[in-house]
């Protein structure tokens, strides 16, 4: 049987976190989306790439958005 317990990896566990987003195209460690509700996403292992799409959420400047 497949366990099927969460763990927290990283990012805020505070609400309505404002996203941080750096500078285009420099990639940072400090770099992170705002707060999700709803959003879709899932990790390529082999690219070790994590893609997200959608969700209602927090911008960065912490106002509400939709997709």
């Amino acid at each position: 049987m497949k366990d099927s317990t969460w763990t927290w990896i990283s990012g805020s566990e505070t609400v309505d976190q404002p996203g941080i987003y750096g500078e285009k195209g420099s990639a940072s460690t400090e770099n992170v989306p705002g707060a999700r509700e709803g959003a879709l996403g899932w990790y390529n292992s082999v690219r070790k790439e994590f893609w997200l799409f959608g969700g209602y959420g927090i911008d960065n400047t912490s106002s509400s958005t939709g997709a």
